[in-house]
């Protein structure tokens, strides 16, 4: 069973300790044996803040391959390509989103285990940039009632109606729903549009911020698709209009009035 991520929160971002320096990028450790794993980050000293990785073993039959940040397992996948973010049969893979780690070095390791129990592992040392925060008017708390007529954007099992809070800090753009949950998606803003990309996997079975528990999942796909809004703010108003969006259910959630509280 999956491990939840012990993660520390601090102020408005979730935060995770750097990586001791002693680790060699493109490092590998493992029983003695044929199987071996390589990891589409060996080489790389500093990561983009998106970025698939893919961890390619060979020599055994593998059953599972852990990805883990800092020694702490984020995701576990089961089918090849083993995509982190990725458990999607061969489709629709995700990616590694680094907004939510603290600037600096982070050890990186793809861990390949064999059905009778033979490990191997790949560990790339890289640093990451601190993302830059929001526009001082897209700060703080944003609400807004999603009604069926909303819905209508989206898929048939989509989002639920009610009252949801987006929030816009370094991390990401956290859409929270009336239950309890929500989403994380990695964003940019350039003037007046915002760019929203992938959802950002965190821990396995999601984190808990701004109140809300089990945040995580998708709204589509773990590879987004991507999207872009017009937004603009007067007084406690924000209208947000879409100019391009690949996920329905995101704009069901997005598109509209938003009242800061």
């Amino acid at each position: 069973m999956m491990r939840l991520v012990a993660l520390l929160l601090v102020g408005a971002g979730i935060v995770v300790a750097p990586a001791a320096l002693g680790a060699t990028s493109g490092s590998r450790a493992g029983n003695a044996g044929s199987l071996r794993v390589a990891s589409s980050l060996d080489g790389r000293s500093s990561l983009p803040p998106r970025i698939r990785w893919i961890a390619t073993p060979t020599g055994g039959s593998v059953s599972v391959v852990d990805f883990l940040i800092d020694g702490r397992l984020i995701w576990t996948e089961h089918h090849a390509p083993y995509v982190f973010d990725g458990d999607h049969n061969g489709a629709n893979k995700g990616y590694l989103i680094t907004t939510w780690l603290t600037p600096g070095p982070h050890q990186f390791t793809a861990r390949a285990t064999t059905s009778d129990g033979e490990t191997v592992s790949d560990t790339v040392k890289a640093s990451v940039e601190q993302p830059p925060p929001p526009p001082a008017a897209l700060a703080g708390f944003w609400t807004r009632v999603v009604t069926a007529q909303d819905l209508k954007k989206g898929t048939s099992h989509g989002p639920p109606a009610g009252r949801w809070t987006l929030v816009f800090d370094r991390v990401g753009a956290w859409h929270l729903d009336p239950m309890g949950g929500g989403v994380a998606n990695e964003y940019a803003v350039h003037g007046h549009v915002i760019d929203v990309y992938a959802p950002i996997q965190m821990a396995p079975s999601g984190v808990s911020k701004y109140g809300h528990h089990g945040i995580g999942g998708t709204d589509c796909t773990a590879a987004g698709p991507f999207g872009s809004y017009d937004w603009s703010v007067s007084a406690n108003t924000l209208v947000l209009k879409a100019i391009r969006e690949g996920c329905g259910n995101r704009r069901a959630i997005w598109e509209g009035t938003w009242t800061k509280h």
